[in-house]
């Protein structure tokens, strides 16, 4: 049916090319920041390597297609060029120590060289299509399933490959129209859109299948990345933690685990060991000033014992095992008991109380066991100020979760991976420990919010939802399966925004899916998911309820980021926040349950969900597309209101 030499069967090969050689400059261009940096992500390509081996495998692909219509010197040509741009690429490769792209590097050139040297078109062919998709994968480039990059020009290089395969069969075709010229001519015609269909069928699978609709929050916490190359912890084997010392780059102490974990009292003190342990309050508790505090303390070890109990803002308190105080400072105070035995030998316990204003949270019943001190809210959702109900720093039901970080943080809790991470990169420091379990569990743990709420881009149509769909998405509540039925329920009424659009607890069909923020309980506690704004007000709202002030935990964003096959988005939001001890502000980011902190400098990616050719995708949004240095806001806010933001060189990774 058709000759050797003739260019509809290498049409595709040429298709191919060009498609990869475009794809590939686009996730080069779009990711050359990633170049050395393969193991930060998890990964044994960078994107920007993997980018540059597509083009590779475009030119070679172009090289076979030329040798099969037997234009040999336009084939050298290109050999040629590739030549001159894999030399320079070797080298910079090897220099970013990119090892495992520069020996595809040099299969890619060994088998282009192999195959034009004894005129192997269709192995060219094949090879260019099946070597992209590992490639890909390898490289993560742009998509979750990074092999689906290479959907387009993969499947267009396999079909020319097995069209020159088998283009003697082709000849023994049956002419569906009848022998005549013009029907030879019209089955010509009618096996060549057979074939474009087969060919559009064909990367539609491949696009589509796998695909992940709702959170997809299992795949993203176990996908490459999210575990040891950033000192991440085993959950099933506690001990195999990544040990360093010294500082590192932000000024920010490196600890082991050892030390770090408080063994629980045992009730009945049958060890004689000397220990004393504070019962009461509980670390972290806030009380209204002039309201009555019970102290109580136990002691294990050989008695008679001297107890001391000292605040770091009014100093000695009392003398006694147990007690009530009326008249404490209002601030955060630790507290630290010592206790003393018949030979002399001390032992100490401590832990932190919150004195606040009697305003504080005073029209919430019942009043929340955890808040700040130096809040102005007094109430939350419905009735409250947009910034108290936005950050619901006073809600009583989100409390639980000061609970979990307390417990983790002083030894009581389930050995956990987030809190096994806390533990050991707190150095004993119970503040800095309860923080990190809480960006930890917001971030890749999962454990209070999952995914990405795509439905709510959706309905306040913003690009991520219709960029690269269709705009008919706008207004609606597209992309819900997966999450749980409160999410479901939910309406869509473009025009409400933030906690406008938050009507009812328990009727979901009076809420509308926009963007703007909800009350933190309703993001937390009934939806279980959000967007980058929901999740930064989360953690915002959890660690000023956890002892963080108003100056260490922040809520910010910035101006936009440009996201390969997304485009630009308008913006971004994250956190600042400062841990006790360090003398920089940290990027926290968990949308999506992403990284969340990286302690050496900005966080790597944070996990997004957008839409690519009408499915659901789960795309890692790295560090260099989100620009959180060179694009923060101005401002940065909580529940206490407006602040300036920080100058970058207060902020971890962006002093330089």
């Amino acid at each position: 049916m058709a000759k050797r030499e003739s260019p509809i069967l290498a049409l595709p090969g040429f298709l191919a090319s060009a498609f990869a050689i475009v794809i590939g400059c686009l996730a080069l261009l779009t990711s050359i920041p990633s170049l050395g940096r393969q193991a930060e992500y998890g990964y044994l390509l960078s994107p920007a390597a993997g980018g540059f081996l597509f083009i590779l495998l475009g030119l070679a692909g172009f090289s076979g297609a030329c040798l099969y219509l037997e234009s040999r010197k336009t084939s050298l040509g290109f050999l040629i060029f590739a030549g001159l741009l894999a030399l320079p690429g070797f080298v910079i490769l090897a220099a970013f120590r990119e090892w495992v792209a520069c020996f595809l590097l040099i299969m890619i050139a060994a088998v282009t060289f192999w195959g034009a040297i004894t005129q192997k078109s269709t192995i060219l062919m094949l090879f260019a299509g099946f070597a992209g998709f590992p490639i890909g994968q390898l490289a993560i480039i742009t998509l979750p399933y990074g092999w689906k990059t290479w959907a387009i020009p993969g499947v267009l290089f396999v079909f020319s490959g097995l069209l020159l395969a088998f283009q003697g069969e082709l000849n023994r075709l049956p002419r569906l129209l009848g022998n005549s010229g013009d029907f030879r001519r019209g089955s010509s015609v009618l096996y060549s859109m057979l074939s474009l269909l087969l060919i559009i069928f064909s990367v539609a699978a491949l696009i589509h299948v796998p695909a992940t609709p709702g959170p997809g929050w299992r795949e993203m916490a176990n996908a490459p990345g999210s575990g040891r190359t950033l000192g991440f912890v085993d959950s099933e084997n506690p001990n195999s933690l990544q040990e360093t010392a010294g500082l590192n780059s932000c000024g920010c102490e490196n600890v082991s685990l050892a030390g770090s974990i408080s063994t629980p009292l045992n009730q009945s003190c049958r060890d004689g060991t000397l220990r004393a342990k504070i019962l009461s309050p509980e670390d972290v508790r806030t009380f209204p000033r002039g309201e009555a505090v019970l102290f109580q303390a136990q002691a294990c070890g050989k008695g008679p014992f001297q107890y001391l109990w000292w605040s770091n803002l009014d100093g000695i308190i009392e003398s006694r095992e147990s007690f009530q105080s009326h008249n404490l400072t209002a601030g955060w105070h630790t507290i630290t008991l010592t206790i003393t035995d018949r030979d002399g030998s001390s032992a100490s316990d401590s832990i932190e109380v919150g004195i606040a204003p009697p305003m504080v949270c005073s029209k919430v019943s019942p009043r929340p066991k955890y808040y700040p001190v130096d809040t102005p809210c007094q109430d939350v959702w419905p009735n409250g100020t947009d910034q108290c109900q936005e950050i619901e720093v006073c809600h009583p039901d989100l409390d639980y979760i000061v609970v979990d970080a307390v417990k983790c943080c002083n030894g009581t809790a389930p050995y956990g991976s987030a809190c096994a991470w806390a533990l050991a990169n707190s150095g004993g420091d119970r503040k800095k420990c309860r923080g990190l379990y809480i960006i930890r569990a917001f971030g890749p743990e999962a454990s209070y919010m999952q995914g990405y709420a795509l439905f709510k881009a959706c309905c306040s149509g913003y690009p991520e939802c219709t960029r690269t769909s269709w705009p008919s998405l706008a207004g609606t509540c597209a992309f819900r399966e997966g999450f749980n039925r409160n999410v479901q329920n939910l309406s869509c009424r473009p025009e409400e925004w933030g906690v406008l659009a938050w009507r009812s607890d328990t009727n979901m069909s009076r809420n509308s899916a926009v963007l703007g923020l909800f009350p933190t309980h309703a993001t937390v506690n009934i939806l279980r998911t959000g967007v980058c704004i929901d999740y930064a007000a989360a953690v915002t709202t959890i660690l000023r309820k956890a002892g963080y002030n108003r100056t260490a935990a922040l809520s910010t964003s910035s101006t936009g980021y440009d996201l390969p096959l997304l485009g630009n988005h308008p913006g971004h939001a994250y956190n600042l926040v400062m841990l006790p001890g360090d003398d920089s502000y940290h990027i926290v980011d968990t949308t999506g349950n992403g990284e969340g902190i990286n302690l050496e400098g900005v966080p790597h990616y944070f996990w997004f969900m957008g839409n690519f050719m009408g499915q659901p995708v789960n795309v890692r949004v790295f560090d260099w597309w989100v620009g959180y240095c060179n694009k923060i806001s101005e401002f940065s806010y909580n529940d206490a209101g407006d602040v300036r933001t920080p100058e970058n060189s207060s902020i971890c990774g962006c002093q330089g």
